[in-house]
């Protein structure tokens, strides 16, 4: 073997060691996560605590994974935070004017289907950036949440309505968790073993490779973008029940943490790869982080902080690798 080909096959392991590293990379900060809370924290591993931990991202967890639909496809909906908004005002707006909480809770995902449906439209009709056409759809959704409640509080008229939100199954483990796993198991089977989610994969990696498989791109993006808005309906049924009232901007920056959840958990910005239940260990690293800083008191600022310099890691990791295969 002559020295250029052995640095060649030295220089792909080292590039297959960080795909590896890339991809389990959540799972690795988990643990590490779980190791340091055990050591700082005597409350830490607490049944109690961990059951608290899911059930806090449990709402981000059920976004991120329609946003991960959506990424794996090389795409971002920006509106879920305002979308969220929305669905639950509808949902307390409509018990309020005489529907029954079960009807407005179909009436509320309903109205995140539309929003989905609206966004996927926009841009598969006109080709436009799906990260500016959903900032500005999230805008006009803000202000018509705003006018209908009238930038204020809507409560619930049903205290049966936030059984969902607070209530346990035989009083052990929250409604809104299982919902968060059945959700993701769903997608997960979806996303693996129908041909609408292989489809995701392969217009992720190249829509002109999709074209000429003989997919119909537009029909998948449409449907991806349909589910992230079902998905968002979900949160805010789960959100507005376990608050018994809403207010416009109660997802507000749910949009960036569950992209920052979806890429930690291995599903590349640049789409074409990813899953559901990685996105569900993505979830968890920041429900943990989160819990771990706040046991440890530490500032909000500087929980931000650490947000955003994991965040801009694997964005670095992201584009380095794909620099590497382009090469």
């Amino acid at each position: 073997m002559t020295l250029k080909s052995a640095t060649f096959f030295q220089k792909q392991s080292i590039f297959h060691l960080l795909k590896v590293l890339r991809e389990q990379i959540a799972l690795i900060l988990l643990v590490s996560l779980f190791i340091a809370g055990s050591l700082l924290s005597e409350v830490f591993l607490s049944w109690n605590n961990l059951l608290n931990i899911v059930w806090a991202v449990s709402v981000l967890g059920i976004v991120a994974l329609g946003q991960c639909v959506l990424i794996i496809a090389c795409r971002f909906d920006m509106s879920v935070a305002y979308s969220l908004g929305l669905c639950g005002i509808v949902m307390v707006v409509f018990q309020n004017i005489g529907l029954t909480w079960y009807l407005s809770i179909i009436v509320g995902i309903f109205v995140g289907i539309i929003v989905g449906l609206l966004n996927g439209y926009i841009c598969v009709s006109t080709g436009a950036n799906p990260f500016l056409v959903t900032l500005g759809t999230g805008t006009l959704i803000y202000s018509l949440s705003l006018t209908i409640t009238r930038s204020k509080t809507v409560y619930t008229p049903f205290p049966d309505f936030t059984d969902i939100g607070r209530g346990k199954l035989f009083g052990v483990i929250h409604y809104s968790i299982l919902i968060f796993i059945v959700l993701a198991i769903i997608l997960e089977i979806i996303l693996k073993f129908t041909q609408f989610g292989r489809s995701l994969y392969v217009i992720g990696i190249s829509e002109r490779v999709g074209s000429l498989s003989g997919l119909n791109v537009k029909q998948v993006i449409l449907k991806a973008f349909i589910i992230c808005g079902f998905t968002a309906a979900i949160g805010s049924w789960i959100v507005t029940s376990r608050n018994g009232s809403t207010v416009a901007n109660v997802g507000l920056g749910l949009e960036f943490e569950s992209i920052i959840a979806v890429v930690l958990g291995g599903t590349s910005l640049f789409g074409g790869s990813g899953g559901a239940l990685r996105t569900v260990v993505g979830v968890l690293v920041i429900g943990v982080l989160n819990n771990l800083l706040i046991l440890l008191n530490v500032t909000v600022e500087m929980q931000q902080v650490v947000k955003g310099a994991i965040f801009l890691t694997i964005v670095w990791f992201d584009t380095y690798l794909r620099s590497k295969v382009q090469k």
